[in-house]
């Protein structure tokens, strides 16, 4: 029954995410860039998914679905799941503003650094500190020593997913913006399931 089990988990979640994520990649590449015009794509699917369940017209698909979300997503399960999603959503939405740090008030730096990777412009990786970086020049007098770290992390990391955004043409920062917004719909796709496929309790099995 436990081998049975797992395999019936691993064909639905992996039919389900293997349906949403490429969706939403192929929609936000060729019809919509804008993550908002993206939006309720999940949704849709998800809803679409339960009425073809609920008609019968998904076959053993079906059953299984909805036997695997009523053990997981009515479960406990479902509240990790859900905790997971909303730490995804700030580490996605954490990324981004790094992003938009770096290709804005630490633009000049991120190029530099960028240059010096890819050994472009004449810049040199091994000897940044003979540049002229606006990050180091920033001083924080009456700030703590705690803020001038907290400076420095986010200094480092801004620059960081700049340079990295860039070396891979805007598709990190794409993909992000994807993600995200897949963890928005997920946070309450799974609260919409879990109030429609609850836990079948042993008194309703006797029944």
């Amino acid at each position: 029954m436990e081998k049975n089990d797992l395999k019936e988990k691993v064909i639905v979640f992996g039919a389900t995410f293997g349906l949403f994520l490429p969706v939403r990649l192929i929609f936000s590449a060729y019809v919509s860039e804008d993550w908002l015009g993206s939006l309720g794509i999940m949704s849709a699917l998800a809803i679409l998914l339960v009425v073809l369940i609920k008609f019968k017209k998904l076959g053993w698909f079906g059953v299984i679905f909805e036997k695997q979300m009523r053990k997981t997503i009515g479960g406990k399960t479902g509240k990790y799941l859900i905790g997971f999603a909303i730490f995804f959503l700030i580490y996605f939405g954490a990324t981004l503003m790094f992003i938009d740090r770096g290709n804005t008030i630490y633009a000049e730096d991120a190029e530099i650094f960028y240059l010096a990777i890819m050994e472009k412009g004449g810049y040199n990786i091994n000897d940044l500190s003979s540049y002229e970086l606006i990050g180091p020049q920033l001083t924080y007098h009456q700030g703590s020593q705690n803020f001038n770290i907290l400076y420095n992390f986010e200094y480092m990391f801004s620059i960081a997913y700049s340079v990295m955004n860039d070396m891979s043409n805007g598709w990190i920062e794409h993909l992000l913006v994807i993600m995200m917004v897949e963890q928005i719909e997920l946070i309450g796709l799974l609260c919409f399931y879990r109030k429609l496929f609850k836990p079948i309790s042993k008194v309703e099995i006797t029944n």
